[in-house]
């Protein structure tokens, strides 16, 4: 799996709001993770992930549909956590734990716990031919999240990349580890499971792009 790619800090990020959202009680680092994984409401209560939650508009969302569940997030983009903070504030969510270690970093700490809900929402195409080896959604990536998924795990991906659409199949279909259960486009409804409109989805809609969604699950061993 690669490394985050790209500016982790806006260049308006004020040194006083970073210190302040790393001392945040839902913010975590390494240290702060295995702290919190030894407390009895982490380890009771089921487990949903968001990686790259951007703003936080959707995590958020998620957090407050389903108050009895915890909602791990994460994202090197130190200005995205800074706007999810102020949505925690002000929404009252206390069941949200958030992070701007990237997923590559955060699979270390996390390859003991199974996900209810794993959302990976318009991750960066990388639309050059030279990126693509930048992408998130590879191989190794799928492998990944196969340790972090039972036979329940629902993962939704979604982008408005057509080309980035086919390899998202290609990597989940590999081995046939997983399995494709729902594809619809333009489509926030899933089985049950909404998705929150975010920026991303709002600005593809604007712009005339269809937005794919795929729902996989893991196939039974």
């Amino acid at each position: 799996m690669l490394p985050f790619y790209g500016r982790k800090l806006s260049r308006k990020t004020k040194h006083f709001d970073l210190k302040k959202l790393k001392e945040f009680e839902y913010f975590f680092d390494e240290i702060k993770f295995r702290k919190l994984i030894k407390e009895t409401r982490f380890a009771s209560l089921i487990k949903n992930l968001e990686i790259g939650f951007g703003s936080g508009e959707n995590i958020l969302f998620q957090s407050l549909k389903n108050k009895d569940e915890i909602f791990l997030a994460c994202d090197p983009f130190i200005s995205g956590g800074e706007k999810l903070k102020k949505k925690i504030e002000l929404m009252g969510a206390d069941n949200i734990y958030f992070t701007d270690l990237d997923f590559f970093k955060l699979s270390n700490l996390i390859k003991k716990f199974f996900f209810k809900r794993i959302f990976i929402l318009f991750p960066d195409p990388w639309p050059k031919e030279r990126h693509k080896k930048r992408r998130l959604i590879n191989d190794n990536f799928v492998n990944t999240l196969l340790e972090i998924s039972s036979n329940d795990t629902q993962i939704l991906v979604g982008t408005d990349h057509q080309e980035y659409s086919t390899q998202v199949i290609k990597s989940f279909s590999k081995d046939q580890k997983f399995k494709l259960v729902l594809y619809k486009t333009n489509e926030l409804f899933f089985n049950g499971l909404e998705i929150c409109p975010t920026k991303y989805f709002i600005k593809a809609q604007n712009e005339n792009k269809s937005v794919n969604f795929f729902l996989f699950k893991k196939q039974n061993c």
